[in-house]
């Protein structure tokens, strides 16, 4: 698939969200009633965890539920958790392959992961449930033509005319594959496009064709004829900045991002991942600036969103402004808890700045939420470590060994707490485990030589 920011958004614009939950059939037991409704009351509020913790009981009196199946996949899919996600939708699938909502869950599931091949059937699906549904019949070409296989698209629309008959968005779709097959296209083509076009989506399709043929120069005219047919639309800035890209006008990039981020038609969402993306690996500083102004940008267009400002907060953070980045979290956590990323960010910068009571009172509510999750454990032994309660912090400590056994940041402050409490031999065991678990720093190699605590 093409790496683009844009290209995506323009196919399978048609497919509705799936924010409906298919009709639950009548359940025997009302246990497993109480049970399923408590589950999707804590999935609308948000809480997780929680909901799971209801749908998994169910599923241990009923595993064949396949309503179960499913809202245990939209809560991976919310969350993320693709490959979980997955699974469970396929057994819902498997269990009742008539419920439209299913396949519409794993279609979701496919264009997020990217898997053209595996989506293809899932739109069969879907034609058979929905047959006089056209937008299934052309999200299936275009998934054919994303995965490459062209002439089977060809085909697909020829069964799309057939039974629909002919319209202006099939010849502007046979077109697109037209141009597809070409090496490149002609000044006068591109000309034609330009002048007799009048269709955004066919634009931005087209002017991606183009830069794929290395044609950056026509593909920023075709886009400037859609910016004018449409001046709003937040898929031409992206699509310009691409060219840009591929021009190497890295000024230009960041301006024509900075439209698309400026418009709050443009998902939240969306805006997120592009930042993520630039901040991916990137040592230079320059990237890193731009990336803090887009996302800067995006917490001034949508302020309250949870997502964008633990975005901003991560920026802070990588920028050194510690309390900027912890007053940031605090927001989001006052927004909802069910980001966990936030929760860990949070401790990380409390324990670092010397917060511990505070640390101990924000880790004790993450571990209300999050129970399995070690390093909740760790920054709460870590604290009480510090406020010098070494029986409660060596409990602590052991719950995220038992949770991650051979981790080598546990297992040195392990040996530290025992050493505070006295058990100098356990503690260098400890230290000793931690270094061959990887952990080589000059502190730890301090502690093991001079056999003693070393703060």
């Amino acid at each position: 698939m093409r790496n683009s920011w844009f290209l995506l958004l323009l196919f399978f614009v048609e497919v509705p969200a799936f924010a409906q939950q298919p009709v639950l059939s009548v359940l025997d037991s009302n246990v497993i009633k109480t049970l399923f409704f408590a589950g999707l009351k804590d999935k609308m509020n948000e809480n997780y965890p929680k909901a799971l913790e209801s749908f998994n009981k169910v599923l241990v009196m009923d595993a064949n539920n396949a309503a179960v199946h499913y809202e245990i996949a939209t809560l991976n899919f919310r969350q993320n958790k693709l490959n979980e996600s997955e699974i469970a939708v396929k057994r819902a699938t498997v269990l009742d392959a008539n419920n439209v909502w299913y396949w519409k869950l794993l279609a979701e599931l496919y264009k997020r992961k990217g898997d053209m091949e595996d989506l293809v059937p899932v739109f069969d699906h879907l034609i058979r449930l929905a047959p006089e549904n056209d937008a299934y019949y052309f999200d299936r070409c275009n998934a054919l033509l994303l995965s490459g296989k062209v002439e089977e698209a060809l085909k697909g629309y020829e069964d799309l005319e057939k039974k629909f008959g002919a319209s202006e968005a099939l010849n502007q779709a046979r077109q697109r594959v037209s141009m597809e097959k070409k090496d490149g296209l002609s000044k006068q083509e591109v000309n034609k496009l330009i002048s007799e076009d009048e269709d955004v989506k066919s634009l931005l399709y087209a002017s991606s064709v183009l830069l794929e043929k290395g044609q950056h120069e026509d593909a920023l005219n075709v886009l400037k004829k859609a910016r004018s047919l449409d001046a709003d639309a937040f898929e031409v800035d992206l699509a310009i900045a691409d060219v840009y890209k591929g021009l190497k006008k890295y000024a230009d990039v960041h301006a024509a991002l900075m439209n698309a981020f400026g418009n709050p038609e443009m998902p939240a969402d969306q805006k997120v991942k592009i930042v993520m993306m630039m901040l991916s690996g990137t040592r230079s500083q320059q990237l890193a600036n731009e990336a803090a102004e887009l996302a800067k940008i995006a917490v001034k267009v949508h302020p309250g969103e949870p997502g964008v400002m633990a975005l901003y907060g991560d920026i802070l953070y990588r920028q050194g402004d510690l309390n900027g980045a912890l007053a940031q979290f605090n927001e989001v956590l006052k927004l909802t808890d069910q980001i966990y990323q936030v929760w860990e960010q949070v401790l990380s910068i409390q324990t670092t700045l010397g917060k511990y009571k505070e640390t101990v009172k924000i880790a004790d509510e993450a571990l209300s939420i999050y129970p399995n999750q070690a390093i909740l454990y760790y920054y709460m032994a870590l604290a009480l470590e510090n406020d010098s309660k070494y029986e409660a912090a060596l409990t602590n400590v052991k719950i995220a060994l038992e949770l991650d056994a051979e981790n080598p940041l546990y297992l040195e402050l392990m040996g530290d707490i025992l050493y505070l409490t006295g058990d100098s031999a356990l503690a260098m065991t400890n230290w000793k485990k931690a270094k061959a678990a990887g952990r080589d720093t000059e502190l730890l190699n301090k502690k093991i030589n001079e056999k003693k605590y070393i703060k």
